[in-house]
C-alpha cells in the first residue's frame, strides 16, 4: 500500500509539472504510478527545461542520478512501512520467544533492505560514472517551451 501512496502522489506532482512543461502528462504521469522508481528518473532526464535551468552529464548520467535517488526514497519508505509492520508484528507476541523471534526477524529484514539498496545503488552509480558525459550540457528553455520563448 506505502508503494502505490507514495508513487500516486509523485504521479501527480509529475502530471502538474508535465502539464507547465508542455510534456506529455498523461503518459508520464501513468508511467510513474504503474513504474515509479524506473520511469521517474527517466522524465526528470527527458523533461524540457525551463528558462534558466540547467542539466550536465547527458541523458544516461540523469537518469541514473535520479535513479539513485529515488531508489533511497523508495527502500526508506519501504523500510519505515517494514518496521511498523514488524512493530504491530512484536506487540501481538505473547510469550518471551515470540519476542525475540520478532525482535530478530525485524533486525534481519532491515539488514537485508540495507543490504539490497547498497548493491543496487552502487551498481547505478558505478555505471553511471562510465555514462556521465562532462562536456554535455543543456540550458533551458527546451523543447516546446524553448519555441514558446522566440515567440515572445
Amino acid at each position: 500500500m506505502w508503494y502505490f501512496v507514495l508513487y500516486l502522489i509523485f504521479a501527480v506532482w509529475v502530471f502538474i509539472d508535465a502539464k507547465k512543461r508542455l510534456n506529455h502528462s498523461i503518459a508520464w504521469s501513468s508511467a510513474t504510478l504503474l513504474l515509479g522508481p524506473v520511469v521517474l528518473p527517466v522524465y526528470f532526464a527527458k523533461r524540457h527545461l525551463k528558462t534558466g535551468e540547467v542539466r550536465e552529464g547527458g541523458t544516461g548520467w540523469n537518469v541514473i542520478k535520479n535513479f539513485a535517488l529515488f531508489w533511497t526514497l523508495t527502500i526508506v519508505v519501504g523500510a519505515i512501512a517494514g518496521m511498523a509492520g514488524a512493530g504491530r508484528l512484536a506487540e501481538q507476541a505473547t510469550t518471551h520467544a515470540e519476542k525475540t523471534g520478532a525482535a530478530l526477524g525485524a533486525t534481519l529484514g532491515m539488514g537485508m533492505i540495507f543490504v539490497l539498496w547498497f548493491v543496487v545503488l552502487a551498481a547505478a552509480l558505478l555505471l553511471g560514472l562510465f555514462l556521465k558525459k562532462s562536456s554535455i550540457v543543456e540550458h533551458g528553455p527546451t523543447g516546446p517551451l524553448a519555441q514558446a520563448a522566440t515567440v515572445e
